[in-house]
């Protein structure tokens, strides 16, 4: 499941200062980046679930520590080694009035594993049916056991639509007028503009303390960093570290650092020469210097990673250390791979981090390693992937969103999944351990030798885990939570 680098920016009102925005009580969250779509099953990217999760209620939550929480599901237990049942919350509706049930339970999972649906999501892909077991409790049964099922229906997997409502709109209706159980109520949405909602004063935890929510899309950091000084914004999250310096000497302005699990690696297509050599890959991963960037561009707001699994995610071992920064070990794997002079590589970057991009092409470039830099859109850049069409080279980040290495792992790693660009028969054989073992001991064991064999083979540059920085105005009240997910329903005015 892909996840890209966002920023988060909570204007006030329509473009007026914050007091406006108090007596609106309006709150407007801005990203780089609108929703593909609203229809929750046709999506996969945060910054689509950003929105939604505001509009639809998922079965389980986190809660502010990242426990388990329940949200439609009061409570769960596997019942056996491939039967999970949820209890589910009485009481609840969607928007338009329809009851939330077991039946919407069943609905909405069989509607995300139809292939006609076309779901990107695939944290379900192992689900085998979902049984109504009464009325308000349902029973999801796998194909192979599924230890960690509950923490896949945190987010994307766990959305719960309503079934009468789909099922008489259409697929092309829903996807532009969706309807929860959520805090807020869809109102309106202009594509690359903003999504309008509304308060739902009926929601099982109470009514949210704003009116009113607005996402806006603010593609320039520039334009979200002069709103906030201006004090037409109330709250920023995901700023990089030259943009919170900038805002360091106002007065009005709180920044803060909050722990985050995304990490950022570059994929290295390790099926075409000469990036099938592992002398290569580790040649790569010793050329860039990831401490440096990380003091001297990401101002020390992040921390280096061995391989693709941030420290909070179970399964992470701390055991596996980072490639050190040898300029001289990576020209000496180059000469022995048969590259004395180096190659020439494309490499596809995300406008949105040029300044790391370029700073790890200029390392590259030390080694002998000529770099073509392709920049493009993030837009751009994930249609790429999902068409295969995308360079020997390119720069990710990705949330383990489910604080379980298995999501860190799931797209990437084994050879026959959407985002891998590798092929190993070991790797293929723990991936299947990790996933659908019960054992925690066991599933642990896997994942540790998942990650030496990451390490080894070099299958990607390893390179930070990034600190969420956030910029508050001293009018709004809300903490970031470590998914890094903009579920704005506890957000208050102080």
């Amino acid at each position: 499941m892909l996840a890209l680098a966002f920023i988060v920016v909570m204007l006030a009102g329509y473009g007026v200062n914050s007091l406006a925005a108090s007596k609106k009580n309006t709150l407007v969250v801005a990203q780089t980046i609108d929703a593909s779509t609203l229809d929750p099953q046709k999506q996969g990217k945060m910054p689509d679930m950003n929105i939604l999760i505001n509009i639809f209620d998922t079965l389980v939550t986190r809660d502010a520590k990242g426990r388990l929480a329940p949200a439609l599901a009061t409570e769960w237990k596997a019942i056996n080694n491939v039967t999970w049942q949820f209890k589910l919350r009485k009481g609840v509706k969607f928007h338009d009035g329809e009851e939330f049930d077991a039946a919407a339970v069943k609905f909405s999972i069989d509607r995300l594993l139809d292939p006609k649906t076309v779901s990107p999501i695939a944290e379900l892909r192992n689900v085998k049916e979902t049984v109504v077991v009464d009325k308000y409790t349902v029973n999801i049964v796998t194909n192979e056991p599924d230890p960690i099922l509950p923490n896949k229906t945190v987010l994307f997997g766990g959305v719960i639509m309503p079934p009468k409502y789909v099922k008489e709109k259409g697929d092309d209706f829903v996807a532009k007028n969706p309807v929860g159980t959520g805090p807020y109520k869809f109102v309106s949405w202009q594509k690359d503009h903003q999504v309008v909602m509304e308060a739902n004063k009926d929601y099982w935890r109470g009514a949210p303390k704003f009116d009113r929510l607005i996402f806006k899309t603010i593609p320039s950091m520039a334009d979200t960093v002069a709103a906030l000084k201006a004090g037409e914004v109330d709250f920023v999250i995901g700023l990089t570290a030259d943009a919170a310096n900038s805002l360091a000497n106002d007065n009005n302005i709180k920044i803060l650092s909050a722990p985050w699990i995304r990490t950022y690696y570059v994929s290295l297509n390790a099926t075409v020469k000469p990036l099938n050599d592992p002398r290569v890959r580790q040649a790569l991963n010793y050329a860039v210097n990831t401490q440096g960037i990380i003091k001297n561009i990401l101002g020390g707001k992040a921390k280096r990673v061995a391989t693709l699994v941030p420290s909070q995610n179970f399964g992470y071992d701390a055991s596996v250390k980072p490639y050190p920064y040898s300029p001289a070990k990576a020209k000496k794997l180059l000469a022995q791979a048969g590259y004395p002079n180096g190659f020439t590589v494309t490499f596809d970057a995300d406008n949105l981090f040029l300044t790391e991009i370029q700073a790890i092409a200029a390392q590259l470039e030390q080694v002998g390693v000529k770099v073509k830099l392709n920049v493009m859109d993030n837009k751009t850049m994930v249609s790429k992937m999902q068409a295969k069409t995308v360079s020997e080279m390119y720069f990710i980040g990705n949330t383990g969103w489910t604080l379980d290495a298995m999501s860190n792992f799931q797209s990437y790693v084994k050879s026959d999944r959407r985002y891998a660009r590798l092929k190993n028969s070991k790797l293929d054989e723990l991936v299947d351990v990790e996933e659908t073992t019960i054992d925690p001991a066991k599933r642990k064991a896997a994942m540790a030798e998942i990650q030496k064999i990451l390490k080894d083979e070099a299958y990607f540059i390893y390179l930070w885990q990034l600190d969420n920085i956030c910029a508050m105005n001293s009018k709004i009240s809300y903490t970031p939570n470590v998914l890094g997910v903009l579920w704005m329903f506890p957000a208050k005015n102080k």
